[in-house]
């Protein structure tokens, strides 16, 4: 398997994104989705990969998280088979949505 980067691609995509990728799960973004192990939120996007090209000519690309608190990694794939088309997490086996991402994690926030 190979790593493909596709944050600097420039094309429109469906919601009119020109110069980034369309969905918003971008990596150091945090998601509002409880952690599998110590049930806290936020989890934070630790990597974003490549994965396939569908059908119907979306990427398909696998979401790394990892908990803020302890430290515990899940996944889930976005853009499953088809555009739109998010899985569950991996472990939690929660269904994550585009409102559960919340803005860029802030460094140094202080412990908030």
């Amino acid at each position: 398997m190979f790593y493909q980067n596709y944050d600097e691609v420039h094309g429109e995509d469906r919601w009119g994104m020109v110069g980034k990728v369309g969905d918003p799960f971008r990596e150091d973004c945090l998601l509002a989705a409880p952690c599998y192990k110590c049930h806290r939120q936020p989890l934070v996007i630790a990597e974003r990969n490549w994965e396939a090209t569908n059908n119907d000519d979306s990427q398909q690309y696998q979401i790394l998280v990892a908990c803020t608190h302890c430290g515990a990694v899940d996944e889930f794939t976005v853009n499953q088979g088809r555009e739109g088309v998010l899985s569950q997490l991996k472990h939690s086996h929660q269904r994550v949505s585009v409102n559960d991402v919340k803005a860029e994690s802030q460094e140094g926030e202080g412990g908030k």
